[in-house]
């Protein structure tokens, strides 16, 4: 058979085994990085969502520090009070198939800096020009949980007084006039004290997107390296069944068995 594999012909077809081999490998290796970076961010996001609430300045040190992708939904604890004045509306935000409105308001901490607070959602009114109803936003010291999230690009849309098209957080600290810490933002989870006015017609936003399940990277990285060593085991099948029929002739094709042209016939069996 080995003679027969460095033939010409053969040499072309265990060349064009090899390349296939290695392109599968190569795909292989890279569902499993896939596999690898997908399980590692969505534990680390489930962590992250679950873990006990930390201060804001132990993760965004000071205005300008950016928010690591790490970090992202990080609860913290904010103390202090909303700048109520000083409240934003950001529009055409979708939540469980319908587009509305999230209210964004600056959160003045008692230690630490002004942090943007993204409060929920609200429902479109009659038209999308502005939102159903806008709940009263709490007064004096409040207590705010919730979890971290990067800032958003900015978008070229038309101003809307009391209105932004993203949260873009340089953007707001502009139009808010306020030193407000640009690295990151706070989703809300609850607030005490909540009372029912100031929470009225605001919806939760949904839990963070874990994406498509890891463990089907791991099963298509699984499928190359088996594809690859599939293709290699195939060409030397093929090789050592030509190689065999060389030596010993063709395999007789087997007796067709007799058509039963009458119901009698098989007496004759």
């Amino acid at each position: 058979m080995l003679r027969r594999l460095l033939t010409r012909r053969w040499l072309t077809w265990l060349l064009i085994a090899v390349v296939w081999a290695v392109a599968c490998v190569f795909l292989g290796r890279w569902q499993w990085h896939r596999y690898e970076d997908k399980s590692l961010s969505q534990h680390q996001v489930s962590d992250n969502y679950n873990a006990a609430p930390v201060a804001v300045t132990s993760i965004l040190h000071d205005k300008d520090t950016q928010l690591s992708p790490n970090d992202k939904w990080r609860q913290v604890k904010l103390v202090g009070h909303y700048e109520p004045a000083k409240k934003l509306l950001v529009r055409n935000r979708p939540n469980d198939g319908y587009f509305g409105y999230e209210l964004v308001i600056p959160f003045d901490q008692q230690s630490g800096p002004t942090v943007l607070v993204d409060r929920g959602w609200l429902e479109n009114g009659r038209t999308a020009n502005e939102p159903k109803t806008v709940p009263p936003t709490p007064g004096g010291p409040v207590t705010v949980v919730g979890w971290l999230q990067p800032g958003e690009q900015a978008k070229n849309n038309k101003p809307v007084p009391g209105q932004v098209a993203s949260i873009n957080l340089d953007t707001i600290a502009e139009l808010t006039n306020d030193d407000l810490l640009t690295g990151g933002y706070v989703l809300m989870r609850s607030e005490k004290p909540a009372a029912p006015a100031t929470t009225k017609g605001l919806a939760a936003l949904p839990k963070p997107d874990p994406g498509t399940y890891a463990g089907i990277n791991f099963s298509y990285a699984l499928q190359w390296w088996a594809a690859a060593i599939g293709g290699i085991l195939l060409m030397l099948y093929r090789c050592w069944k030509e190689e065999q029929e060389a030596v010993h002739g063709p395999k007789p094709p087997k007796p067709k068995k007799p058509k039963k042209v009458r119901i009698w016939d098989e007496e004759d069996e």
